[in-house]
């Protein structure tokens, strides 16, 4: 499902596809976790903010397979969505099951 919104949102920059569907998998990732606790403890937010710093170092290790000159506030706005459309059917299914079938 990612790749197909990825496409819809970044229609004109199909050779950026890469920076697109990653950087939306790890959000994708990080909200799956917060959605799932109950209690954030400090181990998981400097596990959090591990993931991103690894997440940045990542993108400026491997340049030639990351472009860098599209990555502005348009992007990151379209990455955001991305991850919303793709997250939030999972989280309410999570939700509405939760509702019927209580532990």
């Amino acid at each position: 499902m990612i790749m197909f919104v990825a496409l819809y949102a970044f229609e004109d920059s199909y050779f950026n596809i890469e920076t697109i569907t990653f950087s939306a998998l790890i959000c994708i990732e990080m909200m799956n976790i917060l959605s799932e606790v109950h209690i954030i403890k400090p181990a998981m937010i400097i596990t959090i903010l591990l993931t991103i710093i690894i997440y940045f170092v990542t993108i400026i290790t491997f340049r030639s397979a990351f472009q860098l000159v599209y990555v502005d506030l348009n992007f990151l706005i379209k990455v955001a969505i991305t991850s919303l459309i793709c997250w939030a059917p999972i989280y309410m299914f999570g939700v509405v099951m939760g509702r019927c079938d209580p532990n």
